[in-house]
C-alpha cells in the first residue's frame, strides 16, 4: 500500500499555489521531466501536481496519457523516497517533445525523487 495515494487532498490544483512553486521554488531536472518544489509553512499539507506542455504535445489524449504514466510512477515509488509529513508542494513537468515509454518515465521519476530526498533531508 502506497503512502501517497493520489487523491484530491494530495492534488495541487490552485493556480496561485502552482505559480508560487514556479516563482519561489527550486528545480531539479532529469532527461525528460523536471521537478519544481517549494517549502511551505508547517500547517500546510504535502501536495503534488503533474503537467505536460501543450506546445510539445498538441493532443489532449497524449498529454493525459503522459500525466497518467507520471502519476502511476509517482504513486508506486513515492513511499520509498518521501516522508508523508513533508511540508512541500511539488510539480512534475514533462518537457520532452516525444512520448517516452513508462519505463523511461519511471526511471526519471525515481531519480528526481531521490535527488529531492537528498536535497530536503538534513
Amino acid at each position: 500500500l502506497s503512502l501517497f495515494p493520489l487523491n484530491k487532498s494530495l492534488s495541487l490544483k490552485n493556480s496561485s499555489e502552482i505559480e508560487a512553486v514556479f516563482k519561489g521554488g527550486n528545480k531539479i531536472s532529469s532527461k525528460i521531466i523536471s521537478l519544481h518544489y517549494a517549502e511551505l509553512s508547517k500547517d500546510e499539507p504535502f501536495k503534488v501536481a503533474f503537467t505536460v506542455g501543450k506546445r510539445n504535445h498538441k493532443l489532449a489524449v497524449s498529454r493525459n496519457k503522459l500525466k497518467r504514466l507520471m502519476k502511476e510512477s509517482f504513486r508506486l515509488n513515492a513511499a520509498v523516497y518521501l516522508n508523508p509529513s513533508l511540508n512541500y508542494h511539488i510539480v512534475f513537468v514533462y518537457y520532452s517533445s516525444k512520448q517516452e515509454s513508462y519505463s523511461d518515465i519511471e526511471k526519471c521519476i525515481k531519480s528526481l525523487l531521490l535527488s529531492f530526498k537528498n536535497k530536503v533531508s538534513p
